[in-house]
């Protein structure tokens, strides 16, 4: 799999990096989930036979949360959760889900003055969407309305794409 080139939209730098999520330094953190809040780090189907009634019980305990939403959690660095998968839908991920979380993401990036921020190329671990398109959405949407505060985007590899590359 080939990276990216990086890109400017506005006063934001896209950047794409190899590095560990946890070791960059950044105001605030985005990370992929689905409406259930059961996608891990990895994915989902590989333990799914060995623990499909404790899976399917988590979701029944859960609340569904919203495709295209973010949840907001205050640590540090600020995580931004964005629900951009639902499991019970076909496809897995939608465009638009993926478009209103990153508007919504950024809207968030304006109002707690994030200056970077770090996110994984999102909708490119279940859903059908590549990087290159990744990139342009977010670019267009960076685009649509320009950043104050924001200056940096740091696009980390998930941990699959490390592993695949022989990084981990």
């Amino acid at each position: 799999m080939s990276t990216p080139l990086d890109r400017i939209a506005g006063n934001t730098i896209i950047q794409f990096t190899d590095v560990d999520p946890a070791l960059l330094k950044t105001d605030a953190i985005v990370e992929e989930q689905d409406t259930n809040m059961v996608l891990g780090k990895s994915h989902v189907v590989m333990n799914t036979i060995e623990s499909f009634p404790a899976l399917v019980k988590k979701m029944e305990q859960q609340t569904r949360e919203i495709p295209g939403s973010v949840i907001i959690k205050s640590s540090k660095p600020k995580r931004f959760i964005a629900v951009i998968y639902d499991v019970d839908h076909d496809p897995i991920c939608e465009r638009v889900w993926l478009e209103t979380a990153l508007e919504t993401i950024l809207a968030d990036c304006d109002q707690y003055k994030i200056k970077t921020l770090a996110m994984p190329a999102m909708g490119t671990s279940y859903g059908k969407i590549d990087e290159d398109e990744f990139a342009e959405l977010l670019q267009n949407t960076l685009m649509n309305k320009r950043r104050k505060d924001l200056k940096k985007i740091l696009i980390y590899k998930t941990i699959d794409d490390l592993s695949l590359n022989g990084k981990t």
